[in-house]
This record gives C-alpha cells, structure tokens and sequence, in this order.
C-alpha cells in the first residue's frame, strides 16, 4: 500500500501565499469583501491577492469590480494603509454587465508586507493546511468604518481564533476580545463569514476544512473527476489497486493518491460525515464492494457509476448482504446529472455538478 506525496506547495491558499510573500521581503495587497446588496458579482467567500509583481490569486468577482478593486489595491499597496472600497453599481452599468439590476457593496483593501499580522497570517496558514477550524478576525478602526458609521477601536487590527479556542494578538479591549471571541464561534459553526459594527466594526472569515472527495478508481473518469474536484475547492483522494493506476504522475493535483486495496483503504481513511465518495472502479464486483463499506460510514454523499441495470444488480446483492432501501436510498446510482453526458469529460462534469448540488443544498436530480 502506498500513500503518495502531499499536495505540491503550488496549490497552496491565499494565506500560504501572504506567508511566503512576507517570507520573501516582498508586498502584495488582499482585497475580501465585507457586505454586499443587490447584484454585484461577489461571494462571501472570495477574495483576491495582489502581488507586488502584478500578479494575483483568488478573485473579487470580475468585471468593473474586479477592476477598480485592482486600480485601488495598487495603492494600498504603495501607501501601507488599509482602505475601505465602497461601490455602486448602477442601473446603466448593471444593464452594461448583463445584470438585472444594480447593486451595493463594500470591499476591505489591505496591504500585505514584511512584518505586518505576520503572526496572524501564519496561523492562518497552518490551520488551512492541517484542515483544522480557525477564524481571521479584521478589526477596522476610525476611519475605516463602513456604511458611514466611523465605529471601531481605535485602530486597524488583526486576530485570529486559534482551533484551541484562545486567540492570538488582541485588541487591547478585553471585553471586545471577548465579544469577537464568541462572533467568531458562530461564524465557524454557521460556516460563513460575517461583517459586525458591534462591539466593534470587524470582518470574520471562518477557516474550515475542505470537505473531502474520496474517488475510488484512478481509470479515466477518476482522473478527471479528480482534476475538477480540486479546481472546486474539494480535499482530492484517488484509491486505485493498482499502483500503475494510482501515482502522482497521473494524479499531480490530488491532495492523496492511495494505491490500496478496498480493505487497507477504508482501514486508513476516516471518512466524515462531510465527505463525498465517487465510485469509479474498473468493475462491478469492486464496484460493489466499496459501495458496501462506504454505505456504513456517514459520508453526506455517495455515488457509483454505472447502466440502470447494473446498479438494479448491485443493489440487489447489497440487500441480500444484509442493506436495507433506507440504506440503499443514499446512493446516487446511476451517478451524476441526467445532462445527456457521453465523452468521459462530460460524465466527469455530470459527477462535479451533483456533488457540487448536494454541497449547496440544491435539489440535484434532472428529471
């Protein structure tokens, strides 16, 4: 059994890149937004660096926004102060965008350089790394307040909610730190950032842990299933038991490669409740196999390739091995959206998009 290398340093997040950026004695800007109304092309969870070289990572959303949000984080940069970007979209400029209508919002510019919330950023990193639960906590002091409140502590500030729970750099207000401690609780357990103007004006980014998506079979929709998994953000494991199969070389993105059998498999992974399992083996036989085991983990998603009549097949052994329907009804067989898929990439796209569904809570299944 062999368990590949870690995920190469290139695919590292926008806080391992502030790390090695001040590592480096280099600058760069980071641009999140804070609140947004109407439509405007941004998510909570986007975010946009800025390197000193003019290159960048993440984005803001594109479009005019995208634009300005760079025209200004270019002299952040140069200036070293934080900036509070707030932007209008209009009813001519959203008809120009192909929008509906237009929208509001506000989006927080800082500068990134050597020896600035250095202790914060790493952090920061680690926790992504280790996939452990930790929250960034931006504090905006007077004069970079939002909606014209002018709130805050006196003075710009970073935290962080440490996964033990403590937090490292403060305020200097402990019963805010306290405040901010618990906001920063909420905003973990509800999993999406906030923007707060009480105790004090603040942004809180939750750092969470990937959900994983757990592909067993490294053939040709494995593989592209794989590449798509980890463009959408998922924690990529590939299980094949065949090493010619299940390599870096074929896998350079996947965060694990598994070359394993189905037992040492499910003995070395600990699959969660949040994580998703594709099943995509070179037969029926192992096919079901690993859908036998994968249904008595509590993994939110499990989906096995393959015609209606060998998933009628399939699950007729597996209740014959003891599986009842409540079980069985959790299996997205045959697996993927009904989009009319044929070439593997497509099928591979079909896969992505039910998982993706499922992730956002969107009833999945086209009639």
């Amino acid at each position: 059994m062999s368990f590949g290398d870690p995920r190469p340093a290139g695919s590292r997040g926008v806080y391992a890149e502030i790390v090695r950026l001040q590592q480096a004695g280099r600058r760069g800007a980071l641009a999140i937004p804070l609140w947004f109304a109407g439509s405007v092309p941004l998510k909570h969870h986007f975010s946009l660096l800025l390197r000193d070289d003019g290159t960048m990572l993440g984005t803001i959303g594109g479009g005019l926004l995208e634009a300005e949000v760079l025209r200004q984080a270019r002299e952040v940069m140069a200036g070293n102060e934080p900036r509070v970007m707030g932007f209008d979209l209009t009813q001519d400029e959203a008809a120009r965008e192909g929008m509906i209508c237009g929208g509001k919002c506000a989006v927080l510019l800082e500068p990134i350089r050597p020896g600035c919330a250095e202790e914060v950023y790493a952090a920061a990193a680690r926790a992504e790394e280790t996939g452990e639960r930790a929250a960034v906590i931006t504090v905006l002091g007077k004069g970079i307040g939002n909606r014209e409140s002018g709130i805050g502590v006196p003075g710009y500030c970073k935290l962080v909610l440490l996964p033990d729970g403590s937090l490292l750099e403060s305020t200097g207000d402990a019963a805010a730190d306290q405040a901010l401690r618990q906001l920063a609780e909420q905003a973990l357990a509800d999993e999406r950032p906030v923007f707060v103007e009480e105790p004090v004006v603040a942004h809180i980014e939750p750092i969470l842990p990937r959900p994983a998506l757990i592909i067993f079979g490294a053939g040709h929709v494995g593989r592209v299933v794989a590449h798509l998994g980890s463009l959408a953000g998922f924690r990529t494991v590939v299980v094949d038991d065949r090493a010619e199969f299940a390599n870096r070389e074929r896998f350079p993105h996947a965060d694990q490669v598994l070359a394993a059998s189905v037992d040492e498999a499910f003995d070395a992974l600990a699959i969660g409740a949040a994580d998703y399992v594709v099943v995509v083996t070179r037969g029926h036989v192992m096919d079901e196999e690993v859908v036998a085991r994968a249904l008595r983990t509590p993994a939110v998603y499990l989906g096995m390739i393959g015609s209606k009549r060998k998933v009628s097949g399939v699950c007729a052994r597996l209740r014959a091995r003891g599986l009842n329907d409540e079980d069985l009804a959790r299996l997205h067989a045959p697996i993927g959206l009904a989009i009319g898929a044929e070439t593997v990439e497509e099928i591979a796209v079909s896969i992505l998009a039910e998982i993706i569904a499922v992730r956002r809570g969107v009833a999945a299944r086209f009639a």
